[in-house]
C-alpha cells in the first residue's frame, strides 16, 4: 500500500514489506478469508501491521484492509 487511513487519519508509507500470506488449512472443509500481511512504515518512521482480507479481481467481493497492530 502507498498509503492508508486509520482512525480519520491519513498515512503514507514511506516502505513496506510483504505480503506474508495467512491461509486456511486446504485440508479443512468451509471457506475462510486468505489474509495478505503487511509491515508498513509511515513518513514518520511509526510503524504498523496491515493485513487484506480477500483478493483484488474478485467480481464478488472487493478485498478490505484492516489495521492488525502497532509497533512500539
Amino acid at each position: 500500500p502507498s498509503h492508508f487511513r486509520w482512525r480519520r487519519a491519513s498515512y503514507r508509507v514511506a516502505a513496506a514489506e510483504g505480503p506474508e500470506r495467512i491461509a486456511p488449512e486446504w485440508w479443512r472443509d468451509g471457506q475462510s478469508d486468505t489474509r495478505d500481511y503487511f509491515r508498513v512504515e509511515d513518513d514518520s518512521g511509526r510503524r504498523y501491521w496491515l493485513y487484506r482480507q480477500g483478493f483484488y479481481g474478485d467480481p464478488e467481493a472487493a478485498p478490505r484492509w484492516f489495521m492488525h497492530g502497532v509497533f512500539a
